[in-house]
């Protein structure tokens, strides 16, 4: 169900993206080939969306980067796409691109050259505040250390912002999910969370899934899918005065339709 509040907040439009997978095809030579621009121009069109919607974040859940042996160019590129989009952007690490030892993030200080990146480090969760937008995210980072890591579970309450946002990177357990051993996300997190939007990663296809009756949280689908399958799509989140969160689902694919809210596939959890 779409979030409702009788408080009026600043109208904003989010961009979320995932799985950008960066780097997937780099070689020692920095050469990935075809295949690597492509993974390249899908991630340039999502920068190009962005500016056209003039969205005023950028949330990105997870597997930004595909490993931590990418070449330097490749950091180099990421780190410019974002700071030419210009607006504040969130970078929460997935399992490729995780946080612990060797991480792909500590190579190059990619907030050198994208000063309004904030990337989240923190395994026990942190909350990054952008008071000009009276938004603060909070999200969880993974370290391929923990084997039971869950991305939501036990976040902090809603802090004072006008609009309380989270970012995981994980699985959502519904009926027909496969029961991996980490990575799990269950509706009830978000219940208990009472965030208006959480932007997820980990899957290829863009769904929104069940949040409870007053959250609203998708799987944005990936610029270019590794597996060619589901790839292509980012979603548009258009958070509106009266509290209400509004999905769009944008193809990269020019002249495809774009889907509505109520047109989105929308899974439903797992029953406790």
């Amino acid at each position: 169900m779409v979030h409702q509040s009788s408080r009026r907040r600043p109208r904003l439009k989010l961009l979320h993206t995932s799985d950008v997978h960066l780097g997937a095809y780099d070689s020692l030579q920095g050469d990935g080939g075809e295949r690597g621009e492509e993974i390249r121009a899908g991630f340039r069109r999502v920068i190009d969306l962005g500016l056209a919607e003039d969205v005023d974040m950028m949330l990105i859940a997870g597997d930004f980067f595909d490993n931590a042996r990418v070449h330097p160019d490749t950091l180099e590129f990421a780190a410019r796409e974002i700071a030419r989009l210009g607006r504040a952007t969130v970078i929460v690490p997935g399992n490729h691109d995780h946080v612990g030892p060797g991480s792909v993030y500590d190579r190059l200080d990619l907030t050198s050259i994208a000063s309004e990146l904030r990337i989240m480090r923190a395994v026990e969760g942190e909350t990054a505040a952008f008071n000009d937008l009276d938004v603060e995210v909070w999200g969880r980072s993974h370290t391929e250390q923990l084997p039971d890591f869950q991305p939501f579970a036990d976040a902090p309450p809603r802090g004072d912002a006008a609009w309380q946002l989270g970012i995981a990177h994980g699985h959502y357990i519904h009926p027909l999910a496969r029961i991996h051993n980490s990575f799990h996300i269950r509706e009830h997190h978000f219940v208990a969370a009472e965030r208006d939007y959480v932007a997820l990663g980990h899957w290829e296809k863009m769904t929104r899934v069940a949040a409870g009756e007053h959250g609203v949280a998708a799987y944005s689908g990936a610029p270019d899918s590794l597996s060619g399958i589901n790839g292509g799509h980012v979603m548009i989140v258009d958070l509106m005065e009266t509290g209400e969160v509004r999905l769009t689902g944008v193809p990269l694919t020019e002249g495809a339709p774009r889907i509505e809210h109520d047109d989105l596939p929308l899974l439903l959890g797992l029953p406790l």
